[in-house]
């Protein structure tokens, strides 16, 4: 019995050496997917598929753009520390390699939305406990032991490059993820979830689009065929003449818009790129559109006309920071707090991205001025009408929202005048 005979018989026996021939003559019965690990999320997701790095890219860029900051809480609320042992890490966080904290925060972010985990190790100084220097280790590199008791969990991390194997307990690392609901034991429960895996069918169709697009391309050589339909084919230097004269009565822009007349019955076969074969081309939009929908972003700032979400750019960009940058810095300034601040500065510190001179975050200004205007004049028609100060003060609750106390102090003045 053959290898065919024991396939559609249901018999056969696969063998490592069975599978790859099958696979090579009729692919994987299915969509194919990207490779399951880490490194696979990074080389055929962030760096093989420019639709995943350029929403990556973008993200990353606008997140790391937004000033850090360092704040202390008092009785009054929080206030801004400008000096302090967190402002020395950030100046200068790991001297070693000439990091600025800029590129940690690329390093964090970029981790975290193409792995889902990004591991960030503090290293001590000689003489005391605190940190003294941070790093990122490369999430591929990374692997998390430790025990199954799911309500006191003790984890280790362990990190390999090259010929170096280092151990790290979880108080050395600051280890940031996204949730991954999905889990078979507790140690798999803090593996976060990457967001490529989620799109990995997205992605993978992606990648192939791009390479059937750059095979036409390559491939296509000649536009098209122009045959002779007569009973008597033509001789080869025959064949050279009708060549030469295509050529000269076809090509050129002088020609453009013409319509070509020949007194000979020819027919043509097309060579180039089909209407099939285009909408192939097209359809990298609609898997960029999904990649958007998975990182919070809107398409439309990734050259997509045709998806209006917002009205304009500027609202783009605001939902672009309430959707995927604010929720992200919030992730990340909570472990910063509880893992760099705690360290050198106890409790009561904290460090957080602040939004406060975002552009695309402020309420227009002129609009609100406006509205205030609009306040104002009513306010003033209000307190000048012919009524008592009781109907005023309900008038000015009633329209604007005020309250007792508000209202009171608004028309004090003019009841103050009456009584005199």
């Amino acid at each position: 019995m053959g290898l065919f005979d024991s396939l559609f018989k249901g018999k056969i026996n696969l063998t490592d050496n069975n599978r790859e021939l099958i696979y090579k003559l009729f692919g994987s019965f299915g969509v194919n997917r990207l490779g399951s690990s880490d490194r696979a999320y990074l080389e055929e997701g962030y760096e093989g598929n420019v639709d995943v790095y350029s929403v990556i890219k973008k993200i990353v860029d606008t997140y790391k753009a937004v000033p850090t900051i360092v704040e202390k809480q008092t009785r009054e609320g929080w206030e801004l520390v400008e000096d302090s042992l967190i402002h020395e890490l950030m100046d200068n966080p790991n001297p070693s390699k000439g990091y600025t904290w800029d590129d940690i925060d690329e390093m964090i972010a970029t981790y975290l939305l193409a792995n889902g985990n990004s591991y960030l190790v503090g290293q001590e100084g000689l003489f005391n406990s605190r940190i003294a220097e941070v790093d990122v280790l490369p999430a591929p590199n990374v692997t998390i032991k430790g025990n199954d008791d799911f309500f006191m969990p003790q984890m280790s991390y362990y990190f390999e490059l090259n010929n170096q194997r280092l151990k790290f307990e979880s108080e050395q690392i600051e280890h940031i993820r996204f949730f991954n609901p999905s889990f078979m034991s507790t140690t798999e429960s803090f593996k976060g979830l990457s967001p490529i895996e989620v799109a990995a069918r997205v992605v993978k169709v992606g990648n192939d689009g791009w390479d059937a697009y750059g095979s036409l391309l390559q491939n296509r050589g000649a536009l098209g065929l122009l045959t002779d339909k007569s009973n008597r084919p033509m001789l080869p230097h025959e064949t050279d003449k009708a060549q030469s004269a295509l050529d000269e009565r076809v090509r050129g822009v002088r020609n453009q818009g013409k319509t070509i007349v020949t007194n000979k019955d020819l027919n043509y076969i097309q060579l180039a790129m089909s209407p099939t074969d285009l909408q192939l081309v097209e359809s990298n939009i609609t898997t960029l559109r999904a990649l958007c929908s998975v990182y919070g972003v809107d398409s439309s700032l990734f050259n997509d006309p045709a998806n209006q979400t917002y009205n304009n750019r500027k609202e783009a960009e605001k939902a672009l920071y309430t959707n995927a940058i604010i929720p992200l810095a919030k992730k990340i300034s909570d472990k910063h707090t509880k893992f760099i601040a705690a360290n050198l500065m106890g409790p009561g510190y904290r460090i957080r991205k602040d939004f406060e001179e975002i552009e695309a975050l402020q309420t227009d200004k002129k609009q609100e001025a406006e509205k205030d205007k609009i306040v104002l004049d009513g306010v003033n028609t209000i307190v000048n009408m012919p009524i008592s100060s009781e109907a005023k003060s309900l008038l000015l609750i009633d329209s604007y929202g005020f309250t007792d106390e508000e209202a009171a102090i608004i028309v004090a003045p003019n009841q103050i005048e009456n009584n005199l």
